[in-house]
């Protein structure tokens, strides 16, 4: 919520925006002088269609995208990201690298990396039907 935002910008340092423009008061672009964001997180669901402003990837430099979702495996955004030269983060990544991680806190061993990660794409990565 934007209350929320806002408890989180004081807390930690920022500034919450009230738009995604590029020009005008409170929007993103206001705050961040001109520039573009260097990162971009996105925890929207897939089905939501998000993509970013044009004015973000015409900014000079690109951000670095991650998008949670892990089915399906290509966003709006991330098509997006891709097509327009970011580099990208994917959620099927996420999802490997935190099982690896949480397995090897729980057992003390290394993770089967190889396994797991062949696990999440075997399950992620669209079928020749999609």
């Amino acid at each position: 919520t934007p209350s929320k935002a806002r408890d989180l910008a004081d807390e930690f340092g920022g500034a919450v925006a009230a738009s995604l423009d590029e020009d005008g008061e409170g929007s993103l672009g206001s705050i961040l002088g001109g520039g573009g964001p260097r990162v971009v997180i996105s925890t929207l669901p897939a089905a939501a269609g998000f993509v970013l402003p044009d004015w973000i990837l015409g900014s000079g430099d690109l951000p670095v995208v991650f998008d949670v979702n892990y089915k399906p495996y290509n966003t709006e955004l991330l098509l997006q990201a891709v097509g327009g030269g970011c580099d990208v983060v994917r959620g099927s990544e996420m999802l490997w690298e935190q099982g690896a991680g949480q397995f090897e806190l729980w057992t003390g061993r290394s993770a089967p990396y190889g396994v797991m990660k062949r696990a999440v794409l075997e399950n992620c990565l669209p079928k020749d039907d999609e």
